[in-house]
């Protein structure tokens, strides 16, 4: 593989990584002025109509798929809303860093999923990686427990990502069902589109009327996330190995623990600082190096 390629590949990883750090943080900010519903609406909205004019750009018609729509990808469209419903509800009531430590159980429960329902080889260094990877999340809720000035509603914050986090791996094990019959962007297009009918429900329309140019900038940011860091990842995909771009990407929470560390400092009552210990922290690197002792199946030599 040619350096230049291999660089290209680490870089979109990397600018995934960065955009998926900063989510969570932008997310926090953005509560300030819309509810969680509207958030994730606009979100999933700004996506669908942004990937089906681009589908009629390139020339491949978007609505084929919509005639006769495959059940799992209706479901993939159900689990997707929910994980993102629930992980915002989850910063809404704790934190940015929380919420993306604790996501971190996602790709873990996804890996297991393949094993009992696909029958994948799971390894002594992936088994390794679980215990390791359960110790870090014990230690940083520990910590967080402790910090925690309403501890109820610190519990309740847990549920909520967790949720997000179930949801995510079986929208995942919908989606690689679906890969082999379907091309991935109308998937996509689908997926999104669902997922923006099934949370209309949960819109305060008079958010839309915030006329803070700030507020919509961050709403902006967040419609573009969802596009810009899939496509980073397809791009990252064409470069270099799977095992890497997992890697990469899941060193995402320390964006989010730099950003929240740095931010009260910087640019004082945008957010509030994170109660994170250094047991906490501790916990936290502990967790996602396990997490990614668990995703990377093959060494770089084996692929």
């Amino acid at each position: 593989m040619p350096r230049t390629d291999y660089g290209r590949g680490v870089f979109f990883a990397l600018t995934t990584t960065v955009l998926w750090g900063l989510l969570p943080v932008v997310m926090q900010i953005a509560l300030a002025d819309f509810s969680p519903g509207s958030i994730v609406w606009f979100r999933f909205t700004f996506a669908f109509i942004a990937l089906w004019a681009f589908l009629r750009l390139q020339k491949k018609p978007p609505e084929g798929i919509f005639r006769n729509p495959p059940l799992f990808a209706i479901l993939a469209g159900l689990c997707l809303s929910g994980n993102y419903y629930y992980f915002l509800r989850g910063i809404s009531a704790s934190s940015p860093s929380n919420a993306a430590v604790l996501i971190q159980t996602a790709p873990v429960l996804v890996v297991l999923i393949g094993v009992f329902v696909f029958r994948e080889r799971f390894s002594a260094p992936q088994a390794g990686g679980l215990a390791i990877a359960l110790i870090g999340f014990v230690l940083f809720f520990r910590d967080q427990h402790a910090h925690a000035v309403d501890v109820d509603l610190y519990n309740t914050a847990n549920g909520f990502v967790l949720v997000a986090g179930v949801l995510w791996a079986v929208y995942m094990t919908f989606q690689k069902s679906l890969t082999p019959k379907y091309e991935a962007q109308q998937l996509n297009l689908l997926v999104y589109g669902i997922a923006s009918l099934v949370l209309v429900s949960t819109v305060s329309w008079s958010d839309y009327f915030n006329f803070d140019w700030v507020a919509w900038g961050l709403m902006l940011f967040l419609g573009m996330n969802t596009l810009l860091a899939y496509g980073f990842l397809a791009e990252a995909i064409k470069h270099i190995p799977l095992w890497l771009i997992s890697v990469i990407v899941t060193l995402n929470p320390f964006i989010t623990l730099g950003v929240m560390k740095l931010l009260p400092v910087v640019w004082p009552g945008l957010v509030e600082p994170e109660r994170i210990g250094l047991l906490g922290y501790f916990g936290a690197m502990t967790a996602i190096g396990g997490v990614i002792l668990v995703i990377r199946k093959k060494s770089e030599a084996e692929e």
